[in-house]
């Protein structure tokens, strides 16, 4: 019986181990290609200058709405829009 147990033990943690060796090596390589890929294929950006074009338009928009309550969120939706334009101006200039 203790023979037994002793062998499943060993069985256990030996997949255990073998398991999150294969998991930390395929995360490696995982992480590796993405970053191989974006060095030699990056990903465009939206210039500095439209982006601070699109940040201004949205701070107007927010700031320009009436609220007649208080403690509103205004923060959160200025962030919502600006990354609304911002997609949409990536996908005219790029997509």
């Amino acid at each position: 019986m203790n023979t037994l147990f002793g062998y499943i033990a060993f069985v256990t943690t030996f997949l255990a181990v073998g398991y999150m060796v294969l998991f930390v090596l395929e995360k490696l390589i995982i992480f590796l290609y993405e970053k191989l890929k974006e060095f030699f294929f990056p990903t465009p950006q939206i210039p500095q200058d439209v982006y601070e074009q699109i940040c201004k338009e949205a701070s107007d928009f927010v700031w320009a709405k009436h609220r007649p309550w208080d403690y509103d969120d205004m923060f959160a939706e200025y962030m919502c829009l600006v990354n609304d334009k911002c997609i949409e101006k990536w996908n005219e200039m790029y997509g």
